[in-house]
């Protein structure tokens, strides 16, 4: 089986772009944004879009395709208003997501000076969400690195969640470079499966359905959210031949979002060179 190993593309031009480019360096699986990342501003899926985005999946065969939420959204933000932006925004997100049949939209967490507080809203929009969420889209809640007031850093926190709403609609993305920041150290065998066997006792492995790929400028515990090229930062590269051959994740899609685009040929290249036959 062919692994479902990408990158997040640009969609200027339209969403069907990011497939014919990801297919030139090699991806066999991507991650968009279905809107701008850093405005409010709605977008909207015509009919034409998903009918052009289906032949792109076709012509391309990359047919698992990931979209990640805008970076405003802060379903458990303090301020009321930035709250209900947040909602209508992430609903939005998983409206487009059921048109252009795309599976998974992957959710920051949000933040909130009081973590207790903070928990309960998010709980709170997260099940407003599974009531009002169209069919075929599941809401991938990331790993965060816990920098400044983030939630959702620790497995015991996306735990509380599901504890709170298990419904199978609450997947997870795993993202190396926040999960090391967070203390989960990936580098050697022994701490590797030290993180999957709590992961799996708290939150289930079967939850996990996406990994972003990403090695991290900060050191372990460092709960700072900076992204390094494969093999170039704090984790190395046997953290990612960890992974890369660990037969639990081998039929997710794993996205990078290494800072430089000119270099995800190269960074997924490497990343496929880590597999053993």
């Amino acid at each position: 089986m062919e692994r479902l190993l990408g990158a997040h593309m640009s969609v200027s031009g339209g969403f069907h772009k990011a497939l014919y480019e990801g297919v030139k360096i090699g991806c066999t699986a991507v991650q968009i944004f279905t809107a701008s990342p850093r405005q409010w501003r709605p977008t909207t899926v015509s009919e034409k879009d998903a009918q052009t985005f289906e032949k792109a999946k076709q012509e391309t065969h990359i047919q698992r395709v990931v979209s990640h939420a805008a970076y405003l959204i802060n379903l458990a933000s303090p301020d009321e208003e930035v709250r209900k932006k947040s909602y209508e925004a992430y609903h939005a997100e998983l409206v487009r997501c059921a048109q252009l049949g795309i599976p998974y939209a992957v959710l920051h967490m949000g933040s909130h000076p009081d973590f207790e507080a903070g928990m309960a809203l998010l709980i709170e929009n997260l099940r407003q969400l599974l009531h009002e969420m169209p069919d075929g889209v599941a809401i991938a809640m990331e790993t965060m690195a816990g920098q400044g007031t983030a939630l959702c850093y620790r497995f015991e926190h996306l735990a509380h969640i599901l504890e709170a709403l298990p419904d199978e609609r609450l997947v997870i993305c795993a993202d190396s470079c926040h999960l090391f920041a967070a203390g989960y150290d990936l580098r050697t065998p022994e701490t590797y499966e030290a993180v999957w066997q709590e992961f799996d006792r708290l939150i289930g492995l079967e939850r996990l359905k996406v990994w972003h790929l990403n090695d991290s400028r900060k050191p372990l515990g460092s709960r700072v959210d900076r992204h390094e090229h494969i093999a170039e930062g704090e984790l190395g590269e046997s953290a990612f031949r960890l992974i890369m051959n660990d037969p639990r994740f081998a039929s997710l899609p794993m996205i990078i979002e290494t800072p430089d685009e000119e270099r995800f040929a190269e960074d997924l290249a490497k990343l496929r060179g880590y597999l053993q036959n």
